[in-house]
């Protein structure tokens, strides 16, 4: 068997975020179909991937009136890929998502698009070019080594040419709610040069954007007939199944009083019903306000018929619920019963309890789940979010004390691989992530309020170890760098302190996107700032940081062993320095050394740091070193062949890093255990443990860990003599490591995957002597990476 000699391989250490295996929408271009299959089962399993924030397509509304021609004449033209850019727009409330759902619907039982094909795209919650990118990674189920670019999105997309439907919902946050229109405007564009992907977008601006040829269809009102259909079962809904009484020309004076608009029938109509009152009393209740306020000035109308719901008796009589509304209209993304507490702290839980009540009765929120408040959605609908987002109407203390919550939350659940509570800790930023990234990047460069940069800091770790990325990580050091020049928010240590600390958290994610020069620029960063604060270096986070900065030379492999282990060395004295009673840190520079001497090929020397580090982080019951240290150890034991000796120890190490919840750590782990079992020819074993893996490293994001996964697969594939499964998976892996293909893993990566196809494209069928005439995918003969 052929064996490849290069004696520096290393694993990606990115991490886990929002998967899209668990979705029939998936589009999997490198895949054989059975991995795809077994990737969704196991996505299921993931309480990181669980958590992702990504929104399933609501079902079209029950209760829809008056635009049946319409949503037929839209259908057509999305049959045809001439006519196939077709924009809703019209004032709030005017039911542009109700029609877009409908024509959806439509679009799917006439055969036009496949359900699978059919994505729902939320924008409601894109407040900023980039957290738009990262609704439609999440919404078309697509992953990539960041969301920074759209790029592998639309190289995605344009893979197949089978027709997909883009429905792009509330694209009028994006469009009118950022300053940078030129970006949304960018990724619209890039959309639509894929002639094969129909563009329904709905917005609330009639000013649709510019050089691409759309089909616009405004909304007019609702014709009397349909809005009173409309009130009428809206009413017997909120009503408990009683029907409305007054039906005659008091309830056309209502509707006329209210434009026949959608939104405000809905609101309307949910008040009346909830409360007993009848179109009379409505109706007077709008002339108080105003009865000709519906004339004219569209966008006013709607502004004074959500205000007029907000300050309805029942309303008025729960001074919390407004205040409840202006907090839940910050967060874009809804939050979880639960987590209320969180974010209206200054509400007694009987207080908020009665403030939801309040404010579902009023038609002004909506909760999505099993039922259960706890673990329901709590959010606010999206016209009336839209209007309390606008012109100041949440005052600066709401702002400020949801901001505070914010931070309060992310350092909450602070924490780090070794800790016990890391994955619970993973879970709950996960479920808040895009209210999280949202309101953190709001954060001001000036006028800090206190834990706002520490809570920067601790977001970009965390993004760090599931979905690295470096949007919130530039932004905290850009954040870190203000407060060195201002004395009022931190003295000159604590400042200098955070930006090393966001040189590192910066790292960290460049390092998971496979960056690893840049990567190397903020360690070396870091080390220094750590080295040199005011008042005396902190040397164990100098030590970590020297960690990862080994991590990344090995991953280079440009750097000589002499030097490679001059850092290392400086790793353990740094980290053991002056304290030999701090075991944690003794252990932790125990560790790097012992992976360094482990991988540099002295075996015999690394095994003893290892084996003393892991005795020290078991007795501190430290998931993640502990798993580290296994991993090492497997790895040493398997030189030369030694299997399976080695594959026991790697259980136990895939064991401790699912314990920990380190998603990155899990997938090393995952990755040399399924190798060992396809060398043993354990290959159901070794079948189940691949599918997760598999299914971890799409994840990721990081080219290199789906590289490896594709590789491994096309092994495994040619080991159970599947041709056509190896060579798909090849080639899939061939072109990822060609994204990294300026480091040595990336060309050594292409080179194997390529010499590979070669001799498997020249046989017509899998055989032993074939197999065995493979360069395998991870060098599993020597000790390196």
């Amino acid at each position: 068997m052929k064996r490849w000699r290069n004696s520096n391989w290393r694993v990606s250490s990115a991490q886990n975020s929002a998967s899209r295996m668990s979705s029939s929408n998936s589009i999997l271009p490198y895949f054989p179909s059975w991995i795809e299959l077994k990737l969704r089962w196991t996505s299921l399993a993931n309480p990181i991937i669980r958590h992702t924030p990504r929104e399933e397509m609501p079902l079209p509304h029950r209760i829809f009136c008056g635009r049946e021609y319409l949503v037929n004449e839209i259908t057509s033209l999305l049959a045809t890929e001439s006519t196939s850019r077709v924009c809703i727009t019209g004032v709030g409330g005017m039911g542009k998502t109700s029609v877009g759902l409908a024509v959806v619907e439509s679009a799917i039982k006439k055969n036009i698009f496949l359900e699978k094909h059919v994505f729902w795209v939320p924008c409601i919650e894109a407040k900023s070019p980039d957290l738009l990118r990262c609704i439609l990674y999440a919404q078309l189920r697509i992953t990539a080594e960041s969301y920074d670019t759209l790029g592998p999105l639309v190289a995605e997309l344009d893979a197949s040419k089978q027709r997909r439907l883009l429905l792009l919902d509330n694209f009028e946050t994006p469009w009118l709610s950022g300053e940078d229109q030129t970006k949304v405007f960018q990724i619209l564009v890039r959309l639509a040069k894929l002639p094969h992907i129909a563009l329904l977008v709905t917005m609330t601006s009639g000013f649709t954007p510019q050089d691409i040829e759309w089909q616009h269809r405004p909304l007019a009102p609702l014709d009397p007939p349909a809005a009173r259909d409309a009130f009428k079962r809206k009413y017997r809904d909120a009503a408990g199944g009683h029907e409305l009484i007054a039906d005659g020309p008091e309830l056309d004076d209502l509707l006329a009083s209210i434009g026949y608009i959608p939104l405000a029938i809905t609101l309307i109509a949910a008040s009346g019903g909830c409360l007993g009152i009848s179109p009379d009393d409505l109706l007077r209740d709008w002339r108080e306000e105003g009865t000709g306020m519906m004339s004219g000035n569209q966008t006013r109308s709607m502004d004074d018929t959500i205000r007029l719901s907000m300050e309805r008796g029942v309303v008025r009589s729960n001074p919390e619920a407004l205040e409840l509304l202006a907090i839940l209209s910050l967060l874009p993304a809804g939050t979880t019963g639960n987590n209320l507490d969180w974010w209206a702290p200054k509400l007694a839980a009987s207080r908020r309890h009665a403030a939801v009540k309040t404010l579902r009765t009023a038609a002004l929120i909506e909760l999505q789940g099993n039922g259960r408040f706890a673990t329901s959605r709590v959010f606010v609908r999206p016209t009336i979010q839209s209007y309390m987002a606008h012109q100041d109407r949440i005052s600066t203390d709401v702002r400020n004390q949801v901001h505070d919550a914010c931070y309060n939350f992310v350092l909450r659940h602070k924490s780090i691989p070794d800790d016990h509570k890391f994955k619970a800790d993973l879970e709950a930023l996960a479920s808040e992530e895009i209210n999280i990234q949202g309101l953190l990047m709001e954060i001001p460069v000036n006028a800090l309020r206190p834990n706002a940069v520490d809570a920067l800091i601790a977001f970009s770790l965390y993004q760090s170890w599931t979905k690295p990325s470096t949007v919130v990580a530039s932004h905290a050091l850009e954040v870190a760098r203000a407060i060195l020049d201002d004395p009022h928010v931190y003295d000159g240590k604590a400042a200098a302190r955070r930006v090393a600390e966001a040189h590192h958290a910066l790292g960290k994610s460049l390092l998971g996107l496979d960056q690893y020069e840049d990567a190397c620029t903020h360690f070396e960063e870091a080390i220094a700032r750590f080295k040199a604060l005011p008042g005396g270096a902190d040397l164990h986070s100098a030590g970590e940081a020297s960690m990862d900065l080994l991590d990344t030379w090995m991953y280079i492999g440009t750097k000589s062993s002499s030097e490679l282990e001059s850092l290392a060395q400086e790793a353990q004295a740094r980290l053991s320095y002056d304290d030999e009673t701090d075991k944690y840190h003794v252990a932790r520079g125990l560790l790097a050394f012992g992976g360094f001497l482990r991988w540099s090929n002295c075996l015999n020397e690394a095994l003893d740091p290892l084996s003393r580090a892991k005795t020290m982080f078991d007795d501190l019951r430290c998931p993640a070193s502990t798993a580290e240290c296994l991993y090492h150890m497997a790895r040493s034991c398997a030189f030369y062949g030694g299997y399976a000796k080695a594959l026991p120890i790697i259980k136990d190490a895939v064991e401790k890093a699912d314990e920990s919840g380190q998603v990155g750590l899990i997938t090393k782990t995952l990755r040399v255990s399924a190798g060992y079992l396809i060398l043993l020819r354990s290959y159901a074993e070794a079948s189940a443990i691949l599918t997760r893996f598999l299914s971890l490293s799409q994840t990721m994001g990081s080219p290199l860990a789906i590289a490896q996964g594709l590789e491994l697969s096309a092994y495994y594939s040619a080991a159970i003599m599947d041709l056509p499964g190896a060579q798909v998976a090849y080639q899939g892996a061939q072109m990822q490591f060609t994204k990294i293909k300026s480091t040595w893993l990336g060309s050594d990566g292409v080179d194997r995957c390529l010499d590979n196809l070669r001799m498997l494209e020249s046989v017509t069928e899998m055989d032993e002597i074939i197999f065995s005439e493979l360069m395998t995918p991870v060098p599993w003969d020597v000790c390196i990476e």
